[in-house]
């Protein structure tokens, strides 16, 4: 128990050695004057911005602003892709259908989405959440397909031998089975969300969040909140990733235990 705790400790500290070597290099540039502090702002005043945003809420109204936005898109994108990944791992008819349109839409670039978005959709909110939803769609698609289609035949037949019926096959041996790659592609998705809820709310007319407030501050010069925003969208991201992880631990703790 005392080696595994000294293990985690360790790997705590090598993961902070390289932020710990940039904050250093950031402030001996800031101290030094090689760079115009109006462009590159020291740490200090960073974190005295982050204080005093953190303080009045303006930091955590635009936060909680975004997070609704990835929420609501995730769940959109990620719940369409799992039952379409559902779908085509179930059946070879569907992939069929399916599979040669999906895996060439998915090789556009999400950014080329956004004029069709535009002008479908306009530049409010619909529009944003759908653009979230579009990247949170194609990582579940793939590992839930990836997951159905890694189910070992033998545990099907053997669920017909007993006699259960396709649904309960599903639900009591492909899907336990499929759930670990299900895990990865939601993972992936809520990243991917996070990631794009920043340029939905640069390019659409938003009020309020994170990329607003970073643009905001862009045209105003104001280079402390904007690094401000990207250290916020950094560590949520990497807590998001964490609990999702947390969470992939806890319920797949009889897949351990079993192998």
């Amino acid at each position: 128990m005392a080696s595994r705790k000294k293990f985690i400790w360790g790997d705590l500290l090598a993961g902070l050695l390289l932020p710990l070597g940039l904050l250093v290099l950031w402030q001996v540039i800031s101290c030094a004057g090689w760079v115009n502090a109006s462009i590159l702002p020291s740490p200090v005043k960073v974190l005295k911005v982050i204080e005093d945003s953190l303080a009045d809420g303006f930091l955590l109204k635009n936060l909680l602003i975004s997070f609704n936005r990835v929420i609501r898109g995730f769940l959109f994108g990620s719940g369409i892709g799992f039952v379409m990944g559902t779908w085509m791992g179930l059946s070879k008819t569907a992939e069929k259908a399916l599979g040669p349109f999906f895996h060439a839409v998915r090789n556009v670039p999400l950014v080329g989405w956004v004029p069709l978005f535009i002008i479908w959709f306009g530049f409010g909110e619909f529009s944003q959440v759908v653009f979230i939803s579009v990247g949170a769609f194609y990582p579940v698609v793939l590992n839930t397909l990836q997951g159905i289609r890694g189910v070992r035949r033998e545990y099907v037949e053997l669920g017909r031998v007993f006699g259960f019926s396709r649904l309960k096959v599903f639900t009591k041996i492909i899907l336990p089975a499929a759930v670990p790659s299900v895990f990865t592609g939601v993972r992936l998705s809520l990243s991917t969300s996070w990631m794009l809820v920043v340029a939905a709310e640069l390019f659409g007319v938003s009020t309020g969040g994170v990329g607003n407030m970073m643009m905001d501050a862009r045209e105003f010069f104001k280079m402390d909140i904007v690094i401000m925003g990207i250290l916020t969208i950094g560590a949520v991201g990497f807590i998001m990733n964490q609990l999702l992880a947390a969470i992939e631990g806890h319920f797949l703790s009889w897949k351990r235990r079993t192998a």
